[in-house]
């Protein structure tokens, strides 16, 4: 059987191993695609981080404190929880703008207080655990008992990114400390099918120090 075009002609058997032969590019080709699309986007939040931790250090020379990151907050219009305040970036610039936006997180509506929600979470240790803002930002001053832990862990702050799963988490990483809530480090060798997060901290430019990473 031949299927002519114009003076041209192919067989079934040619078409068919053509469109196997397109198949068999597409089935390579599109996954390479999307790793390199999630290895970009690791790429991005890392510099973000990277930059974000640069301001802070410059915001607690010149503070002798990390900005505050709106836990337990009193002024629900101005803070949102755990993500970095516009104390960054006014009245002086450390940053440009105290948004850093994640592109791994599933973006929602900009309204209200939450705003931020699609952003790089951001975790002042001493606002978060402790109580040396409590007395400022928020009605219920009292240390955590996982304080300790935390500040040796992590040391003043806390960045991380959703990474690849879109999630903040699976949390209870090993051996990290007695505060339950750490999220496994991103490991580059699953590509897009890690579940960790992309974390740094004032401690460890990987998220931590106690820990392998």
């Amino acid at each position: 059987m031949k299927i002519r075009f114009g003076k041209k002609a192919f067989t079934l058997i040619e078409l068919l191993i053509v469109v196997a032969i397109i198949a068999i590019l597409a089935a390579i080709a599109v996954p390479n695609f999307l790793e390199a699309q999630t290895r970009s986007k690791v790429s991005r939040v890392k510099a973000d981080i990277r930059s974000a931790a640069t301001a802070l250090e410059s915001y607690a020379v010149d503070w002798n404190a990390y900005p505050y990151d709106g836990y337990n907050r009193i002024n629900t219009a101005k803070y949102n929880y755990w993500f970095l305040s516009d104390h960054i970036s006014t009245p002086i610039a450390y940053m440009t703008t105290n948004i850093i936006v994640d592109p791994f997180r599933q973006h929602l509506p900009a309204t209200g207080a939450h705003y931020q929600l699609d952003n790089v979470r951001y975790r002042n240790i001493e606002a978060t655990w402790g109580i040396k803002f409590d007395g400022m930002e928020t009605g219920s001053p009292a240390i955590s008992s996982f304080y300790n832990d935390v500040l040796e862990e992590y040391g003043g702050w806390a960045l991380n990114g959703a990474g690849p799963d879109q999630t903040y988490g699976p949390t209870a990483w090993p051996g990290v400390s007695a505060y339950p809530a750490n999220p496994i480090p991103y490991d580059p060798t699953n590509g897009t099918v890690s579940d960790g997060d992309i974390i740094r901290t004032q401690k460890s430019p990987t998220g931590y120090v106690n820990a392998p990473s």
